[in-house]
């Protein structure tokens, strides 16, 4: 019992901690300035206009990418069906601003392959239709071929919890292949598909490094110009408020309009989906619809990349990239570790307790995934600021600050993996050490760990991804003359040195590929 209340004890002084940079972020929403007033009348509205035309953008792509792919793979068998099981989670190992950086330098107005192009019809710009890529349309775009995989991803895993049931059923009334899939396939998904485009959207909105290089104006790109062009932190504080309510209200309006829905399941009549074998015509139009997304997400940026990666990685692989890659390393390394020991004092303390202040205190931490890098970087700060003025502590511009910035940004992450993990394990096996008398500590490490083990693994690796992927968190809090691969690549783009840029990109994505391949496998097994 002791044990157990101290699991409880942590989880609510954790919550609290984890809490108080978004408690802080809000409680500006009220404040208001001089220069708040400018911002009201010059450029809040283009930001809200740019976030909300940006959501529904990458929305409506995302969920056509990314289902159609989940359905055709896991409901037929054709060539190369194998191969984009591993293939179309790719684009998830390369950050959104990478590509954008490999899109730009292609099909700019002076990329590789705009001029290409021109020279081969012999042709000037003026003469012929230009589809400007630096906009906020090429944006919507470039962040829709990335972030399918979230789609992807839930969708797949949702269809292969389906019963085949279900679809012969629909065959005995005659239905088609496509009328299954549009009367009966998307209806039943809708709880996987909506819940991918959410985290698709919120990646999109959450944007800085895209929205940055194509210039676009949004709710974060305002927060870094209201901080480092204005100075003002409070400005930048309402600006982050009112995106965090942006989003809030974003999820509670999707959760309120399916609150009374119920999708069902075959039950005990459970089948698993038998493949049915594509041939002639449907084997080539299912290889090219799946081999389209992973062209455009991961295949011709990466192309891209490497060529550029070749001619640049001389100059620019020294002693100091180096240890950048490093420090890169050990952070996400050690982030992660932190991080999956954290959500599992969550998690844990949730399964042996079952409290209400359990639950509560597991939901409220969750919330912090749905909150922008930047805009936790923003609460962070005011918390820090605030500990330094009253208690002499100084962690401002300290690799505690960004340690404690990822923390907060992705312990859901790992949580929501315990859960699943925690979810295949019985409450009996629990009952049953009691009676045997083995103890917490002996429950624990005989019968709890080695089940929930895969999972551990799991959220170290997802953890780290992220880790090493996210840019304006790490950007904002960041020590002075401490980088990482991806601010690096973000400062070189900027010193328009983009062939330079593309190395430390590669290294990042070498490094999700490595990942996101280890994550591949433990789906399909």
């Amino acid at each position: 019992m002791k044990h157990f209340n101290k699991l409880t004890i942590s989880s609510v002084f954790l919550t609290l901690l984890i809490s108080m940079p978004a408690l802080l972020i809000l409680s500006n929403i009220f404040s208001s300035s001089q220069n708040w007033s400018h911002l009201v009348d010059t450029v809040l509205f283009g930001y809200i206009f740019n976030s909300l035309y940006i959501m529904i953008g990458v929305a409506f792509l995302t969920s056509i990418m990314g289902f159609t792919t989940a359905y055709i793979t896991t409901l037929f068998s054709f060539s190369g069906s194998n191969f984009f099981h591993y293939a179309l989670i790719l684009p998830f190992a390369i950050p959104t601003y990478i590509v954008s950086y490999a899109y730009g330098g292609m099909f700019n107005i002076t990329g590789s392959v705009t001029t290409f192009v021109l020279n081969t019809i012999g042709k000037s710009l003026d003469e012929v239709y230009f589809f400007d890529i630096m906009s906020i349309e090429g944006a919507i775009l470039v962040m829709s071929f990335v972030l399918y995989p979230y789609v992807y991803l839930i969708s797949k895993t949702y269809l292969r919890a389906e019963s085949s049931s279900i679809i012969d059923v629909s065959k005995t009334f005659g239905f088609t292949n496509f009328q299954i899939f549009y009367k009966v396939i998307i209806p039943i998904s809708r709880p996987a598909i909506v819940a991918g485009v959410i985290l698709a959207v919120m990646e999109a909105v959450s944007d800085f490094g895209v929205m940055d290089y194509y210039g676009v104006s949004t709710f974060v790109t305002g927060i870094f110009r209201t901080w480092f062009g204005m100075g003002s932190v409070e400005d930048a504080s309402k600006l982050a408020s009112m995106l965090m309510l942006f989003i809030f209200l974003l999820i509670f309006m999707e959760k309120y309009q399916r609150k009374n829905i119920q999708y069902r399941s075959a039950g005990k009549d459970f089948k698993p989906i038998r493949k049915e074998k594509l041939t002639g015509y449907k084997n080539i139009m299912a290889f090219i619809i799946c081999f389209i997304p992973f062209f455009l997400g991961f295949l011709l940026p990466f192309t891209q990349m490497s060529y550029w990666f070749y001619l640049s990685y001389e100059s620019t692989i020294n002693e100091e990239f180096l240890d950048i890659f490093y420090q890169t390393l050990s952070l996400g390394m050690g982030t992660s570790i932190l991080i999956t020991f954290l959500a599992f004092i969550f998690t844990y303390n949730l399964r042996v307790h079952k409290s209400k202040l359990a639950d509560y205190t597991t939901q409220i931490t969750k919330l912090g995934y749905s909150i922008p890098g930047a805009v936790i970087a923003v609460g962070i700060l005011s918390f820090f600021l605030l500990l330094n003025r009253y208690f002499d502590i100084l962690l401002v511009g300290s690799i505690v600050a960004v340690i404690f910035g990822y923390v907060v940004r992705f312990l859901a992450i790992s949580i929501n993996n315990y859960e699943s993990g925690f979810s295949k394990i019985p409450q009996t096996y629990d009952d049953a050490c009691k009676t045997m008398d083995i103890g917490s500590f002996g429950t624990f490490f005989k019968v709890i760990f080695p089940l929930i083990k895969n999972s551990i693994m799991v959220s170290l690796i997802i953890i780290f991804i992220e880790v090493i992927k996210e840019l304006p968190l790490t950007m904002i809090l960041r020590p002075f003359n401490f980088d990482t691969l991806a601010v690096l690549s973000h400062e070189l783009v900027g010193q328009a040195q983009v062939y330079e840029s593309s190395v430390p990109a590669m290294f990042i994505v070498i490094l999700g590929i490595v990942s996101v391949l280890i994550l591949a496998q433990k789906i399909k097994n």
